[in-house]
């Protein structure tokens, strides 16, 4: 199963190995929500009477509450380059699934393809296929399901045996899917607020996915150092990072594949979980 929204550092593959870690509790609080993937699992995992979501940018936290409450169900916009540069700061759908990797600032596709995604885009949700046809025979081929998911499988297993195979993969149609399955989830609690200021109730397990320190920086500047300040006073609080403080103890670890570094390569890289309190310690995988 797939959690949250398509975001970069996107917790999805690891999410469930978290919430095993967390004990039950009245109240969860994932105070760096992000794509939603630890607060969609939080929710499936029956651990907490109370979920509640927190994103500072607005953009991201306007998007999950949109998708959790349906609203992408009839979406089906093509985004232009021209297009995502003007919208992608006020408009969730352009930013999360027009974005490369989901970096919510550069356009997804390259100027030598986005013609072919737009043909493709036209084809799967408009029955149009006026554009496709200029790059591929698409003679004798009709959908045969009505589900959107299902008519995009099929146009991409059709392409695959083209010429065009490694264009195929439409990744804003995934990605809205991806929202549209949000629509499942109820009673979520949403604030939009520096980690710091949203109010935790008694009986909570907090959980925190900063950015992370000396990595690539995301749409804002964090202050690592005052973080540490404020977790230390915190009850029952667990931590995704690489590395903390030595006062922090990890209490457990997961090994997640990583994408591409700058030289080209993929990997895998230790993922830990850290709480400020003394915990026996799990291991997770």
């Amino acid at each position: 199963m797939k959690f949250g929204m398509p975001y970069k550092g996107s917790k999805n593959s690891i999410a469930q190995h978290i919430i095993d870690v967390m004990p039950p509790a009245e109240h969860f609080y994932d105070l760096f929500g992000g794509g939603g993937a630890v607060t969609h699992c939080a929710a499936l995992s029956g651990k907490f009477k109370h979920v509640h979501y927190n994103e500072f940018n607005p953009v991201v936290c306007e998007g999950f509450m949109k998708a959790v409450k349906g609203m992408y169900k009839t979406e089906d916009r093509w985004i232009s380059r021209e297009d995502f540069m003007n919208l992608k700061g006020s408009d969730p759908y352009v930013a999360i699934c027009f974005s490369f990797g989901n970096d919510l600032k550069t356009y997804a596709y390259g100027q030598d393809i986005e013609e072919y995604k737009k043909g493709f885009h036209y084809f799967l949700f408009f029955n149009d296929r006026t554009i496709l046809e200029k790059f591929v025979d698409l003679k004798g081929f009709e959908f045969r399901k009505s589900e959107m998911s299902e008519k995009y499988n099929e146009l991409k297993n059709f392409l695959k045996t083209t010429d065009f195979k490694n264009k195929c993969i439409m990744e804003s149609g995934e990605r809205l899917f991806r929202l549209q399955n949000l629509e499942r989830l109820e009673r979520l609690e949403y604030s939009c607020l520096s980690y710091e200021k949203v109010p935790i109730e008694e009986d909570s397990v907090i959980y925190c996915d900063p950015p992370y320190s000396g990595t690539n920086k995301y749409t804002v500047e964090f202050d690592h150092e005052k973080f540490y300040v404020w977790a230390r006073l915190q009850k029952n609080i667990y931590v995704s990072e690489y590395n903390m403080p030595a006062d922090f103890y990890e209490v457990g670890f997961v090994n997640k594949r990583s994408l591409m570094d700058a030289a080209g390569k993929a990997g895998t890289k230790k993922e830990k979980l850290f709480t400020n309190r003394h915990e026996e310690e799990f291991i997770l995988c």
